[in-house]
């Protein structure tokens, strides 16, 4: 990532999987990157070990521990953003997709933020192909942005299609503001994968020239900002969504 994505190809020899031919051919976009794969695969696991330790452990009475503290806090912040955005008779179905969606891009964003460049230099530190193995957030993987964005996307016009049927197809077609709508299908998802990617990407690149000219206290504060972006780039890709989402199911259509 940041340039520097890891092919498949070059962690695995078997020609049966790196020979498989993807229908179109766009430089590193649409490539199977190992790195983003087991980045976004520890991403994943973080968020299921961190839940079933903290689920085992529930308590209908009282506070419960501060796991649950957490899960509650976060349910309810993800709550708020669905029932504002949707509606209160609409949201319920939406929750699993906006809590995923949430948890997966902050827990991305925060796995990049450590200051691994310190690290990648130790002799332990694995290498492929005379490279060291670079840890960035996954979310700085268009491919994995761009993921993201056509699962809202589809969500959005999917929602539309089951709460309106015909009229909400017809928006498309043969409605005046049909080139809008269109327009809107390009726009919306590539402004929801850019934002994502660059930002993320702009705050790795700031740490790493950071810790090039200052490796000692400077990079701190920068690390400090990048949680607050991890947090705000979260946020900002699941309200978007939730968004759409309460535009398409509104009942001006």
């Amino acid at each position: 990532m940041l340039g520097e994505s890891l092919p498949l190809k070059e962690l695995v020899h078997d020609p049966s999987i790196t020979g498989i031919k993807l229908p179109f051919e766009m430089g590193t976009v649409g490539d199977i990157h190992a790195d983003t794969i087991i980045l976004s695969w520890t991403a994943m696991a973080l968020i299921l070990l961190s839940c079933s330790a903290i689920t085992s452990n529930l308590t209908v009475e009282g506070p419960g521990g501060k796991g649950q503290g957490i899960l509650e806090g976060l349910y309810t912040f993800i709550l708020d953003i669905a029932k504002g955005s949707i509606g209160d008779h609409r949201y319920k179905p939406y929750m699993p997709l906006l809590c995923g969606l949430f948890m997966f891009i902050l827990a991305s964003n925060l796995i990049g933020i450590l200051p691994y460049q310190v690290l990648e230099h130790m002799s332990w530190w694995p290498h492929v192909d005379g490279k060291h193995f670079e840890v960035a957030a996954a979310t700085t993987d268009f491919n994995v942005t761009a993921g993201l964005a056509g699962l809202a996307i589809i969500t959005y016009l999917a929602s539309g299609v089951m709460a309106h049927g015909h009229h909400y197809v017809g928006l498309f077609f043969w409605k005046p503001i049909a080139p809008l709508e269109w327009l809107d299908l390009v726009v919306r998802p590539a402004t929801l994968a850019l934002r994502l990617l660059l930002v993320i990407t702009a705050d790795e690149m700031l740490r790493s020239a950071f810790l090039g000219m200052c490796p000692v206290i400077l990079p701190s504060f920068v690390m400090a900002f990048e949680v607050f972006i991890a947090v705000v780039q979260a946020f900002v890709f699941t309200l978007l969504t939730s968004i759409y989402i309460g535009a398409a199911v509104a009942d001006h259509h």
